[in-house]
């Protein structure tokens, strides 16, 4: 059996090798059909050939490495396939089926191996593989002009590449890069996908797939990001076992950016509705919450939020993302710093664009430095935060794992406006309840003030828009002027009108945004008040007058009491110069005559014993006239209307119908005053002043005729009482001591010439007269240094004939200071120039 067995391996193309586990490989036993390579069996068995001997040379160490690879795999047995050569030198291509054999401890006691000539086999072979290698090259032409990189990786650690194609330089490497061996697939892996790529791998493998697929990113040499769509085949041997893989990569940066913006925009969308829904939040909650959106849209570590100042100087971070809270030293503050010394941080402000730096190691000379517990930078993104044409915020952004890009400054800012308009909405909210709080507090605090707030359209007559409901001190409702039954061109006072119109036209073509004027109103009543009117002229874009806001105050008594002062002084000044009773009269009559539109009066006096009004001086009159009215009798109709004790005006044809009849109107008078004359509340004399020209005798000359005959009534019972005596200057101090205002008179260089009580009393100066005790006391040394070149500049205009009224301070002896309002005008004292000052205190 055995040399039937023996004739059969003998005369097959089979050849049986027995070889020994020894350096290369000695034969203990080669049938006879080795004669095919020319070899005889005793070549082998006589140890003058190893089995090595034969193998082609650049075989024999992949021969060797595989054999001791599935030996170190303690395998049984293993196929292999190489060159041989023939005794005359001819290369034979074999396959090798070889069996390990083991004794009881494990070792290897030989190997047993089969050996086939496959030689023609593999000469049709390589006949298909030209023809391959012709399709090959026309595939490949085809691959490397495509977006498909194919690889052939070992199955081993990091994949090893047997083979790629030519257009794996579009990822900047080369063939030669990978099959050389300096690079390994997974070099080129990005560091933040390899586990998971590693993990791909090994489930597949282990799990016994023949393909999957798998996204994930690469670094090109230049070290860019790419994203990859990996497709491979796992080619199996006999046993299963993964020989190598087969793959193709595709660029799929550009779906994958669409992907990710899509992606990102559903994030701000999400954001912004979250955003919209914190109307319970604080302003720091809404702060923190979009800053921690802008880090997750971005893909950043770590950011910060700030503010900008309203001076464009000052920028104060409300907000630092979670990480960089806990990285820095900072964490809990809320720290500012100035424009200049913030550096790169706030470059996109200084710009007004947003900033990408995606290498933060660069030199740059805006570059401030960052503290050393800070954490490292190494992109940093930096947009600007708009209302409008002011830059109001400032965002940055740090170190996101790839290169910050437009789509970033996208997304950022939208989100950025989308938090400030909230912010806005926010604050509007709030100041809309202040403003209502404050609104309602400046209603009650009006209401019950003296100062009636207007708002006016820029129309003809001043259509009022709003009114304070304090305007009922003039008698007025609300409803009154909104209503449109009346304007307030309507309660001005007809003589004041058209002053009142030409002054505000004035004002408003010379540009003016305030300014105040004093005229009359009517109550309605029917009465007459002065009051002083600060209007504030308010402008649209283009420069024209959209509506004018106005305060006007009742300043009737100040008025009165101004006028008291003025006619007080003057009419002391008429009568000093009178030296007899009868020139006293005419003294009076003629200061009475000063007022406008009066052009011709009498004066009468009451005589106690009969109760006749008798004349004592006229002028401008018809002697007839004079002849004719000499005496109002007791019971004569003037008599017992001047007995009444209140002001008459009238038409002179009114007093004639109800007095003397047709027979006085040759005088050809028109607006007439009868004007009692009384002191102690006792009728003493009379005015009866007359117009040839004015129909009536208007309000502003009413009130200052009053006081005339207040005046004079004084000067009569201090002539009966001192039997014809002058007014002396002591009954002026008596008088003006009652002042509550400060007086002050003064030469014509502003030196003190008199002072009454109240100025003692409050400055600590000694009132009375100042010309001989006190001679070097100047008016500016009642005022603080501070204001000496304000109230000198103002003495300078008073000395030109103007009379001006100011505001200013005042100081007493002791440093006291007092804020007064101040009216300066010339005027006489004891027949020389002075310059007269009253003062009242201001709250």
């Amino acid at each position: 059996m055995d040399e039937v067995f023996t004739s059969v391996i003998n005369s097959s193309p089979a050849m049986v090798f027995v070889w020994r586990e020894e350096e290369g490989w000695p034969v203990d036993f080669v049938s006879e059909n080795i004669s095919q390579f020319g070899y005889a069996a005793e070549d082998f068995i006589s140890g003058k050939l190893r089995y090595i001997d034969i193998l082609h040379p650049d075989d024999a160490e992949m021969v060797m490495s595989e054999s001791l690879r599935h030996v170190n795999k303690e395998d049984t047995s293993f196929d292999l396939r190489y060159r041989i050569l023939t005794r005359s030198g001819e290369v034979r291509w074999v396959d090798e089926r070889t069996s390990v054999h083991y004794d009881q401890s494990g070792n290897i006691r030989f190997y047993h191996g089969i050996v086939v000539d496959i030689t023609e086999q593999r000469v049709g072979d390589m006949a298909l593989l030209d023809g391959a290698l012709e399709m090959k090259s026309t595939l490949e032409s085809v691959i490397n002009s495509s977006p498909v990189v194919v690889f052939l990786w070992r199955p081993e650690e990091d994949w090893p590449v047997e083979f790629v194609s030519k257009n794996i330089g579009m990822f900047g490497y080369s063939v030669e890069d990978f099959t050389s061996g300096r690079l390994v697939y997974a070099d080129i892996v990005h560091p933040d996908d390899i586990g998971r790529v590693r993990a791909g791998v090994s489930k597949s493998t282990e799990g016994g797939y023949s393909d999957f697929f798998q996204e994930y990113r690469i670094i090109t040499k230049a070290g860019e990001i790419r994203w990859v769509d990996e497709r491979t085949h796992l080619h199996h041997n006999s046993k299963g076992e993964v020989i190598y893989l087969q793959g193709i990569i595709v660029d799929i940066t550009g779906r994958k950016k669409i992907e990710n913006a899509l992606h990102t925009e559903e994030m701000r969308m999400e954001a912004l509705l979250n955003l919209y829904q914190m109307t319970d939040a604080s302003v720091q909650e809404i702060v923190d919450f979009s800053l921690a959106e802008a880090v997750r849209l971005t893909g950043s570590q770590m950011g910060y939020l700030a503010f900008v100042g309203e001076d464009e100087k000052t920028i104060t971070i409300e907000s630092w993302s979670g990480e960089a809270m806990e990285e820095c030293s900072i964490k809990g503050q809320k720290p500012a710093s100035h424009v200049d010394h913030a550096g790169l941080w706030v470059e996109s402000m200084r710009q007004k664009l947003p900033i990408i730096i995606n290498d933060y190691s660069k030199e740059n000379p805006s570059k401030k430095g960052y503290p050393e517990e800070h954490m490292r930078i190494d992109r940093f993104l930096s947009i600007p935060i708009f209302e409008r044409d002011l830059i109001v915020g400032l965002v940055g952004l740090a170190n996101k794992s790839e290169d910050y890009d437009l789509s970033d400054v996208r997304q950022v800012t939208l989100l950025m406006n989308g938090m400030w308009n909230i912010l806005l909405h926010k604050k509007s909210d709030w100041e809309l309840h202040r403003s209502l709080d404050i609104q309602k507090i400046l209603a009650d605090v009006i209401k019950s003030s003296p100062a009636v707030v207007f708002l006016w359209r820029a129309e003809e007559n001043w259509p009022v828009e709003f009114v304070s409901e304090n305007v009922s001190q003039f008698g007025y409702s609300v409803d009154d002027f909104i209503s449109g039954r009346l304007s307030y061109g309507d309660i001005v006072h007809p003589y004041d009108l058209e002053r009142v119109q030409k002054e505000l036209a004035k004002r408003v073509d010379a540009g003016f945004m305030d300014f105040n004027q004093e005229y009359r109103i009517f109550t309605k009543h029917g009465d007459v008040r002065w009051v002083d009117e600060r209007t504030f002229i308010k402008h649209d874009e283009e420069g024209n007058v959209r509506y004018l806001q106005g305060i006007i105050v009742d300043v009737t008594d100040r008025k009165h009491s101004d006028d008291f002062m003025h006619i007080q002084l003057d009419l002391d000044t008429v009568l000093s110069s009178a030296t007899t009773m009868e020139e006293t009269f005419e003294q009076m009559l003629n200061f009475s005559l000063k007022i406008d539109p009066v052009d011709s009066g009498r004066l009468y006096l009451l005589d106690e014993v009969t109760g006749d009004m008798k004349l004592v001086a006229h002028k401008g009159l018809s002697d007839r006239f004079v002849v004719d009215t000499a005496v109002f009798p007791k019971n004569s109709v003037h008599n017992r209307l001047i007995m009444t004790g209140q002001p008459v005006y009238k038409h002179h044809s009114e007093l004639n119908a109800i007095g003397t009849g047709e027979k006085l109107r040759y005088e050809g008078l028109h607006g007439t005053a009868i004007i009692p004359v009384k002191h102690e509340g006792k009728v003493i004399a009379a005015l009866c002043l007359s117009s040839h020209s004015e129909y009536e005798i208007p309000d502003n000359s009413r009130a200052s005729l009053e006081t005339i005959a207040n005046q004079i009534g004084i000067t009569i019972s201090k002539m009966r009482s001192e039997s014809g005596i002058s007014l002396k200057y002591n009954d002026l101090r008596s008088l003006v001591d009652m002042m509550d205002e400060l007086l002050v008179v003064m030469d014509m260089e502003g030196y003190v010439l008199y002072t009454n009580k109240t100025v003692g009393e409050f400055l600590g100066f000694m009132a009375g007269d100042h010309s001989d005790e006190n001679p070097d006391i100047h008016y500016l040394e009642l005022h603080p240094e501070s204001q000496w070149d304000h109230v000198d500049s103002i003495l300078s205009k008073v000395k030109v004939g103007k009379t001006i009224v100011f505001e200013t301070l005042m100081v007493s002896a002791e440093g006291t200071l007092y804020k007064v309002e101040t009216r300066l005008v010339c005027g006489e004292w004891s027949g020389n120039p002075c310059i007269l000052s009253t003062s009242r205190f201001v709250e």
